[in-house]
């Protein structure tokens, strides 16, 4: 059951991810970058708050339905009570500063429109919560089908609307609120033990939420302030339309890490309730090395051919920030490392120190945009997500190894680390030497099969990392 429930839940992160791009792919030919710059900033604008509602409650209902006999009917009605009350707050503070937002971002025009964002709180909150109970209740496949449902709707409904009335703005805001209205008719999961007596108290159930919603929020912040920024600092539509077309084609890896730290959530909670250290410790050092690993090549990768997708994805007019790709890409690995070892704490239930040190990274993100905007431009936000990930890792591996039977091998991390860099740039180097000899459409291929090839075989660590990490998605002890 669980083998097929995690790859129904990947197949629908697949469906969203692959939904999510058509849209932008669409939004970006048919707007141009000026406007679709516009409609990056609305959307980060919904992404930031998102956390909110979709993190903390929805997690904290699902740890309790999978494993207490507790009346459902009564513990939706008291969650969805909580939810609402997180909904008015947020719904309230959108109220006094999404108009001061939009003078902000200089985007005054859609100050109107981008009050949608206020009616599809609530209806996300709900939709999500409903997914928590389906979760608890190892209903994988509906939990999966209402996700791709959503996807789906969302893509057809928004490029209706955009053929219809032109405005990309309007098309995806009311797109987004019709799908999830639409997708929570199959949201519907059972009531169990309606005789039970057991009562989770508000205080236990709020206990069990901040933690995570409060990690995921800080890490939402980091993920999808870049763009506001951008426009908030004087970057041109265009300017931001560019940067977020390539910045999409680099977060298709944050999709895929997503499957694996949330197919590693339960196998780390189940170790670590077991106290199996070794195995435990196997798991995530594994974890750690294989999505470094795969960094590693999407940096190569999208460095090598980040152009030639661009301009056969969105047009050649979003060129200019072709070489934004490699390190948004090689950004996005290292902050879900951070996301993987929040989780661990999260799951340790460790002292919520944790989140005082990804508050101050987001103070530090802020402080070095600040420092690197002129002279770095749309280049600013990754390079700055690459340096507060990689101290923020740095601290977070710290705090396990010294609270929990050193959890990770520092040394043999590091040294394995260094070689993939090595590799990395090695590899870069003789691409930009090759490149004027022969077309680099083809020695870009024949280097990077190169380099998969020999960092997999040559490196044994990797080797183990990457058949391990597969093991621990198919549900089977290696």
């Amino acid at each position: 059951m669980v083998t097929k429930g995690i790859i129904q839940e990947t197949l629908s992160k697949v469906v969203l991810a692959v939904a999510g791009f058509i849209l932008n792919i669409i939004l970006a030919r048919e707007l141009g970058p000026a406007d679709y710059g516009v409609v990056g900033v609305v959307l980060n604008i919904m992404f930031v708050i998102e956390p909110l509602l979709t993190n903390g409650l929805r997690q904290a209902v699902s740890m309790i339905v999978s494993s207490q006999e507790v009346n459902t009917r009564k513990l939706w009605r008291q969650s969805i009570t909580l939810q609402l009350i997180f909904s008015v707050v947020l719904v309230a503070v959108g109220l006094l500063l999404l108009g001061r937002v939009a003078v902000w971002l200089n985007i005054e025009e859609h100050r109107n429109t981008l009050y949608l964002i206020l009616a599809i709180i609530p209806i996300k909150g709900i939709f999500f919560l409903n997914l928590g109970f389906l979760n608890g209740q190892f209903n994988y496949k509906q939990h999966a089908l209402a996700n791709s449902l959503y996807s789906f709707f969302r893509l057809i409904i928004s490029l209706v609307l955009l053929y219809i009335t032109r405005n990309g703005v309007l098309a995806v805001l009311v797109g987004t609120l019709a799908a999830y209205l639409l997708a929570m008719f199959f949201t519907r999961f059972d009531w169990q033990y309606p005789d039970s007596t057991l009562t989770i108290p508000n205080r236990q159930l709020l206990g069990l939420t901040w933690g995570a919603l409060l990690f995921y929020l800080l890490i939402n912040i980091i993920l999808y302030i870049d763009v506001l920024l951008l426009r908030g600092f004087g970057s041109t539509e265009a300017t931001v339309g560019y940067y977020k077309a390539s910045a999409n084609i680099g977060s298709l890896l944050y999709f895929l890490f997503l499957s694996v730290t949330q197919v590693s959530y339960p196998v780390i909670a189940k170790l670590f309730s077991q106290q199996s250290w070794q195995e435990l410790k196997k798991v995530a050092n594994t974890l750690f090395l294989s999505v470094f690993y795969t960094s590693a090549l999407a940096f190569a990768f999208t460095f090598f051919f980040a152009e030639i997708f661009i301009k056969l994805l969105f047009g050649a007019q979003y060129l200019p920030a072709a070489g934004v790709t490699p390190w948004y890409a090689l950004s996005i690995g290292l902050l879900s490392i951070i996301i993987m070892l929040g989780n661990m704490m999260i799951t340790f239930e460790h002292k919520k120190n944790y989140l005082f040190i990804l508050l101050g990274s987001l103070v530090l993100y802020l402080l070095l945009f600040l420092a690197l905007y002129k002279p770095l431009e749309i280049y600013a936000p990754p390079v700055t997500i690459i340096i507060i990930s990689v101290i923020t890792a740095v601290l977070f591996v710290a705090i396990l190894n010294r609270h929990y039977h050193s959890v990770f091998d520092v040394k043999n991390l590091v040294k394995n680390i260094g070689v993939l860099l090595l590799m990395t740039a090695a590899a870069v180097a003789l691409q930009l030497l090759a490149s004027k000899v022969v077309p680099p459409a083809l020695s870009g291929a024949l280097i990077f099969t190169a380099l998969a090839l020999v960092s997999f075989f040559a490196v044994r660590n990797v080797r183990e990392a990457v058949l391990h990490s597969v093991s621990i998605l198919l549900a089977k002890k290696k």
